[in-house]
C-alpha cells in the first residue's frame, strides 16, 4: 500500500441526518462535485440516495457517472456544459444551470425541441460573488423569458454566497435582499410554475435560517468538515459533525541521521540532534501539499511527528525520533485519528496555508478508497416517508 483513504459512509449519513433536521422544512441537496470532495462520487451518492432530495455536481461527466452508477435522484449541474454534451445530459434527466440569455440557452432549447421534450434548468443570479449569474437588475426579465420558452423547464432559481463562512452577516443578508429583489417582478410566475429557490451552502445552512429558503446545498459539512473555524465556533454545541475521511500511508524507510545532516531537496532542513528520519511513499503528486514542507505534522503510533525537509513529488520525510515504536511498515495518518493523536483536515490545511476544501478535493482519484458499510440511519425511514419530490 502506498496510501489509502478510508471513508466512513455511516458518518456521512449521520451528518446528513443532523443537517436535514437542522434546516427542515427546507429540503437537502448533497453537493458531490469534485469526486464528492475527495470521498468518492458514486459510493457517497449511493449511500445518500434515500436521505438527499437531490445531488449537485459541477460538470456533465459527474452527472452521467452518477446515472451510470444507478443513482436516480434529481441532479443539478452547476457549472458550464459543452454543447456536444447536451443530448446525453438531457437523456440523463439532469438539470442545467443557465446564467445568460445568449446562444447557449438557444442551443439547450434546440436540443430539447429536437427530441420533443423540455430541458430541465435552474437559473442563477449573481448577487455578489461576481462569477456566474444573471445581473440582479436583469434577472426578472431573463427568468420570464426562460419560463416562456417551451424548450425549457425552469425548476429552480438560485444564487451563491460570498462570505457566509466568514460570518459576514451584513454582506450575506445583503445578498439575500438582492436575490429577493431580483425575483420580485416574477414572484407570481415562479409560484405558478412551482419553481424552487435556493441560496445556502453549508455555512449559511447552519447559521442563517432566512437563507434556507426551499432547498439547501450542503457540500463540506456533508463530509463532517466545518466550512471554517468561525462557523464551528459560532455553531457551538448545536450541531455535531462526524469526520468521514481517514488518509493513511506507511513508513518505507527509516534512516539514522547524524546531527547537522541535510534532509531533502534544497537543504531546507538540517537535523539538530541525532535523528531517525522516516520516508513515506507519497508527495505532492499524491495530494500532500508542498507547502507542508517543514511545517506539517502526521500521526504515528498515537504520537505526532513533524514533516521535515521539502515534500517531494512522490515522497516525504518525517522526523520519528520521538516515536520509538516507529518501524518500516508503521501506519502514518495524515488525516484522521491514530490513538490519542488526531489530525483534522482543516488543521493540516491551515499548516499548508490553505483550507480543508482544497486539501481533500485534490486527493487523487488514483489513491484507493475503502468504504465502511453505511449503517441504517435511525431516522432514515421517517425521512424517506417525509421527503417530497424536488425538481431536478
Amino acid at each position: 500500500m502506498i496510501a489509502e483513504i478510508d471513508v466512513d459512509l455511516g458518518a456521512i449519513r449521520t451528518n446528513v441526518e443532523r443537517l436535514r433536521a437542522l434546516v427542515r422544512p427546507a429540503r437537502y441537496a448533497a453537493v458531490v462535485k469534485s469526486n464528492a470532495y475527495g470521498h468518492g462520487l458514486a459510493p457517497v451518492a449511493r449511500a445518500l440516495e434515500d436521505l438527499a432530495d437531490a445531488f449537485c455536481v459541477y460538470g456533465a461527466g459527474e452527472a452521467l457517472a452518477l446515472r451510470d452508477a444507478g443513482v436516480r435522484a434529481p441532479i443539478l449541474i452547476m457549472g458550464p456544459v459543452e454543447p456536444s454534451e447536451l443530448p446525453e445530459v438531457l437523456a440523463a434527466g439532469a438539470a442545467l444551470t443557465l446564467w445568460d440569455a445568449g446562444s447557449f440557452r438557444r442551443e439547450v432549447a434546440q436540443v430539447a425541441h429536437a427530441r420533443n421534450t423540455r430541458f430541465p434548468v435552474h437559473a442563477k443570479i449573481d448577487t455578489g460573488v461576481t462569477r456566474l449569474g444573471f445581473e440582479p437588475n436583469a434577472a426578472g426579465g431573463a427568468i420570464a423569458a426562460l419560463l416562456a420558452d417551451d424548450g425549457l423547464d425552469v425548476r429552480g432559481v438560485y444564487t451563491h454566497l460570498a462570505a457566509a463562512e466568514e460570518l459576514e452577516s451584513s454582506y450575506t443578508l445583503g445578498q439575500l435582499e438582492s436575490f429577493k429583489s431580483a425575483l420580485a417582478p416574477v414572484e407570481a410566475l415562479l409560484r405558478e410554475h412551482s419553481v424552487i429557490r435556493h441560496a445556502a451552502a453549508s455555512a449559511a445552512s447552519m447559521l442563517f435560517p432566512a437563507l434556507r429558503l426551499d432547498l439547501v446545498r450542503a457540500g463540506i459539512a456533508t463530509y463532517g468538515i466545518w466550512p471554517s473555524p468561525e462557523t464551528r465556533n459560532a455553531t457551538g454545541h448545536a450541531l455535531q459533525l462526524e469526520p468521514a475521511l481517514t488518509w493513511t500511508t506507511q513508513l518505507v524507510v527509516i534512516r539514522d541521521v547524524a546531527e547537522g545532516q541535510s534532509v531533502g531537496y534544497g537543504c531546507t532542513y538540517r537535523t539538530t540532534r541525532p535523528s531517525r528520519i522516516g520516508v513515506i511513499p507519497i508527495g505532492y503528486a499524491e495530494g500532500v501539499p508542498r507547502a507542508l514542507s517543514n511545517v506539517g505534522q502526521v500521526a504515528v503510533h498515537g504520537s505526532r511527528a513533524p514533516i521535515v525537509g521539502r515534500v517531494c513529488m512522490n515522497m516525504s520525510f518525517l522526523d520519528v525520533s520521538d516515536v520509538p515504536e516507529a518501524h518500516v511498515g508503521s501506519r502514518v495518518t495524515l488525516v484522521g485519528r491514530d490513538g490519542d493523536a488526531w489530525i483534522d483536515a482543516n488543521e493540516l490545511a491551515t499548516l499548508a496555508g490553505t483550507i480543508g476544501y482544497e486539501l481533500i478535493a485534490r486527493l487523487p482519484e488514483s489513491v484507493p478508497r475503502r468504504y465502511s458499510e453505511a449503517a441504517p440511519a435511525q431516522t432514515s425511514s421517517a425521512i424517506a416517508s417525509a421527503k417530497s419530490s424536488v425538481p431536478s
